[in-house]
């Protein structure tokens, strides 16, 4: 996708949250949320960043301001999107971020395991989070795109044998998984070697599909799910 004007290191930033106790686990820090994304899940609550020409409206002095005046004060710093790790300029952004004396996170949908695995062997980022849409066999059903389980496949790899700390999690919502296909999603992640782990309830707040959106927020999960997770996992929680 185009990198325009507005961008640091040539990646198109949307948005800055100034500060967040929940993104990053064990740290106060801020969210760079970059713009652009190759898939197209009906879920996404981030839909307004998918396309990098119409939304990158952040200046790199505005980028480098923030984050100068946030050293210190700041435990880290999380790069999201639209997908972070699309952009081939993010190395430089992240050992930008370092030097500031931050620790770095990214929230990753996995589909460029090359990046992710440069971004492990130079110690650039602390923390990943990654979300696996579904089970293997219908991740295109969910993503809207060709071939994407097995980028995900890889990128779970890299991560596990990496010694980055992670977060892997998943959003559900009932017009899109089955509780069975949920169901299966725990295990391949479990069986993957992943033991880090949440479901996330589905929320209509910035999603564009005028369906899930009317259909409200997610309450209730198939609770058989919720027991199975909470048995085989180190770490799990809904949120």
């Amino acid at each position: 996708m185009e990198a325009l004007k507005s961008t640091i290191f040539n990646i198109p930033v949307a948005g800055i949250q100034p500060v967040t106790s929940i993104d990053f686990p064990g740290k106060l820090a801020a969210v760079i949320f970059t713009a652009g994304c190759p898939w197209n899940c009906r879920y996404c609550h981030n839909a307004a960043l998918r396309f990098a020409d119409n939304n990158a409206n952040i200046t790199p002095d505005t980028v480098e301001s923030f984050l100068q005046s946030r050293a210190g004060f700041l435990d880290g710093v999380v790069i999201s999107g639209g997908e972070p790790t699309l952009h081939s300029a993010l190395p430089h952004l992240l050992t930008k971020i370092k030097k500031l004396g931050f620790a770095t996170a990214i929230h990753t949908n996995g589909n460029f395991p090359e990046m992710i695995g440069l971004l492990l062997a130079r110690n650039l980022v602390d923390f990943v989070a990654m979300d696996i849409k579904a089970p293997p066999r219908i991740y295109d059903r969910i993503t809207r795109a060709h071939n994407t389980g097995i980028a995900v496949a890889r990128s779970i790899s890299l991560i596990l044998s990496s010694k980055v700390d992670y977060e892997f999690r998943t959003t559900f919502h009932p017009h899109l998984l089955s509780e069975e296909e949920l169901m299966d999603t725990i295990h391949a992640v479990y069986n993957s070697g992943g033991r880090r782990y949440y479901i996330q309830r589905f929320r209509c707040q910035g999603v564009y599909d005028e369906e899930l959106a009317a259909a409200g927020d997610v309450v209730v999960l198939p609770e058989a799910v919720v027991k199975e997770a909470r048995r085989i996992f180190d770490v799990f929680d809904v949120r």
